[in-house]
């Protein structure tokens, strides 16, 4: 027997939409808005990929620059770094 491991969630519609949803009772609603939810939380994950890469990016410069010799508290390095940003 087979059981499914799949959570439940609730989403609140305008009774508009809940009217034209009734429309086009054919269409698997809660599919659409599964694939759409997994869709949007790949874009966030290829997002959040892009800024690590840019931290260590940015942190590997900082590394090269010299400044962790130069006896700078981090204080002072990161706002050095961001002030070089603007």
């Amino acid at each position: 027997m087979y059981y499914m491991t799949d959570e439940i969630i609730s989403v609140r519609v305008d009774r508009a939409t809940k009217e034209q949803m009734k429309l086009f009772n054919h269409i698997n609603w809660s599919a659409i808005i599964r694939k759409a939810l997994v869709e949007h939380l790949e874009k966030e994950n290829r997002i959040d990929k892009v800024r690590v890469r840019k931290a260590l990016n940015d942190a590997n410069r900082m590394r090269k620059s010299g400044a962790f010799s130069e006896g700078k508290s981090s204080v002072e390095i990161i706002r050095e770094w961001r002030n070089k940003r603007r």
